[in-house]
């Protein structure tokens, strides 16, 4: 009875490591995690569960409408379900809420299984969107990649059951051997600049630096190109009023690692108001091109004031939130609308509507049908319209250094 019992425990620990040891995480050669999407918004089955599609490929697509890249990612995974029709299953899941998808399936009528799932990150890690896991019919991931990457081809062979290899996208990946390099640090009693090369534990963007008592005195700048240091110091709305001189081009700084910087600026009360200039002259000296403000004639949107109804805010303060095209404002300038919607044309917005108030405005577009940003714009009044002529713009003149 007693040797009965040890195999017995015994048994319990074997069955409790082979769970321990069980996938958790979507890794590529390895079984894929079981996850239930409880959310499904446009099929007949309201879950699908990964386990109980063994036997058929299945592309994994992680994405949201506000992504600039999702939309024609979706609009090609699409057409390649549409074309393998049940030899493959497309999920696409989103973190979004249910009535936002739902509004993009009216919209664009896709045939892709659209999720709604808050759920999944434990299992399916990533940073960045839109994030592709392709799994074979044995439930085995093939690969972790971007969709960019996935064509008729691919699909052809996971449906032979052939090996692909795509390239992989590890969001978290650290190489140890790439070490940031300092390029240049200029530190005295009046400010303290640091230029450093690129960082692959940082992600492109920028910080404002506060001192103690909350005054902005200073930026960070993360993994940026000389032409994104020079815009954001010069306050540039967007990439569309570059203007490049002397023979140099956009491609002449590719948004590679070996173009990309690191720039810290912080001043100390004597130069709180001049941080941007003094940055600015940082770059002057210690980089081949220069950048300084100019004036020319570009083709440019215009935003206007056509039905004058629009009312001045009553906020106590300003506000001004958005992800991708999803922005809610109190208290803001027209001027700063129109440079907030630059960012979505590929040309330069000024604002002409004669307003000089401060204003709440929540606007709410889709991605996938850019017109809807005129019925937006619309329930203030506002128009959104093509200059018929070019105009004066400032822009940001990039140059060789003399």
């Amino acid at each position: 009875m007693k040797e009965t019992r040890k195999f017995l425990f015994l048994i319990l620990i074997i069955s409790f490591i082979a769970c321990e040891k069980k996938n958790t995480i979507a890794e590529i050669g390895k079984p894929i995690p079981n996850h239930t999407f409880i959310t499904v918004l446009n099929s007949k089955e309201k879950e699908i569960s990964l386990s109980d599609l063994k036997g058929k490929p299945i592309i994994l697509e992680f994405w949201a409408t506000w992504c600039g890249p999702c939309i024609p990612a979706m609009k090609k995974l699409d057409r390649l379900q549409q074309k393998f029709g049940d030899d493959i299953e497309i999920i696409t899941v989103s973190s979004e809420n249910r009535e936002r998808l739902e509004k993009f399936i009216k919209k664009t009528k896709t045939s892709l299984r659209i999720v709604s799932d808050t759920t999944h990150h434990k299992k399916f890690k990533y940073k960045i969107i839109p994030h592709s896991i392709i799994i074979d019919k044995n439930g085995i991931v093939q690969a972790i990649t971007s969709p960019e990457n996935i064509n008729e081809n691919v699909i052809e062979d996971l449906i032979a059951n052939n090996a692909i290899n795509l390239d992989l996208k590890d969001d978290f990946y650290i190489d140890p051997n790439l070490k940031v390099e300092t390029l240049k640090i200029v530190a005295n009693s009046d400010y303290r600049i640091e230029l450093k090369g690129y960082d692959q534990k940082k992600r492109g963007g920028s910080k404002l630096l506060k001192d103690t008592e909350g005054n902005i005195n200073g930026i960070q700048m993360w993994n940026s190109t000389i032409p994104r240091l020079y815009q954001t110091l010069f306050k540039i709305a967007s990439p569309s009023r570059m203007v490049f001189k002397d023979d140099l081009k956009e491609n002449d700084f590719p948004y590679n690692r070996e173009h990309q910087y690191n720039l810290t600026i912080e001043v100390s009360n004597k130069y709180q108001s001049n941080w941007r200039e003094i940055g600015v002259e940082f770059l002057n000296k210690n980089f081949d091109v220069n950048a300084k403000i100019g004036v020319d004639s570009l083709e440019c949107y215009v935003l206007k004031n056509v039905a004058n109804t629009i009312k001045q805010s009553k906020a106590n303060s300003s506000e001004f939130l958005f992800m991708g095209t999803n922005l809610k404002t109190k208290k803001i300038k027209m001027s700063k609308l129109a440079a907030f919607l630059e960012n979505f044309t590929p040309i330069p917005v000024l604002d002409k509507t004669n307003l000089n108030g401060e204003y709440d405005i929540d606007l709410e577009w889709q991605a996938e049908d850019p017109k809807t940003i005129h019925s937006e714009l619309k329930k203030y009044g506002l128009e959104l319209v093509r200059a018929s002529t070019k105009l004066p713009v400032e822009v940001m003149e990039i140059y060789k250094k003399k």
